[in-house]
């Protein structure tokens, strides 16, 4: 005869499982997503992307309800792109699974200040992904003398989560991470 004891525990764990699946789901369904790729994002590294992602963060900023923008497997080459709030919602999440690449020739980008800017927004998060500022291309500008961005910038910003831990950095001699 089997213990009684024995399924407890068992199905204890397969509750809580089913629970938490649930859960997420739940929160998934909540969540309106924009996909860049639907909105003209190529996934090549070549041609131009700002437009379909600038047009991901419009939709999901304007949104009420919690925004997934998804950015799929590739890489998505994007010039000057400011992600500016305040948002309707606080819960717009960066779904990377790709690479955002930086124009080579910082120039095209000159006068603008920055590759990537985040300001005047809360609750974002940004998860995955790998952020490709062409560490080379903006040396080199730099080193031209002329006018060159920043780079990526979060500004006027009190609540930003990233799990983005995909760093690399050519030709660099002075690197500042602050948390």
């Amino acid at each position: 005869m089997a213990n009684p004891r024995s399924l407890t525990y068992p199905a204890a764990a397969v509750f809580a499982w089913l629970m938490m699946a649930i859960s997420i789901t739940n929160v998934d369904a909540a969540a309106v997503t924009f996909s860049v790729s639907s909105l003209g994002a190529k996934a090549d590294g070549t041609t131009d992307s700002t437009k379909a992602f600038l047009s991901a963060w419009s939709n999901a900023c304007a949104s009420v309800n919690p925004a997934v923008i998804y950015v799929p497997a590739g890489r998505f080459l994007l010039g000057n792109a400011v992600f500016s709030g305040p948002c309707k919602n606080n819960a717009i999440t960066f779904r990377i699974a790709g690479t955002l690449v930086a124009p080579s020739d910082y120039q095209v980008i000159g006068n603008d200040g920055n590759w990537l800017l985040f300001q005047h927004v809360n609750g974002v998060t940004i998860s995955g992904g790998v952020l490709d500022g062409q560490g080379t291309g903006l040396w080199d500008c730099k080193s031209s003398g002329k006018s060159c961005p920043s780079g990526a910038t979060v500004s006027l910003t009190s609540s930003l989560i990233s799990s983005m831990v995909n760093f690399f950095i050519k030709k660099s001699w002075n690197v500042v991470s602050t948390v």
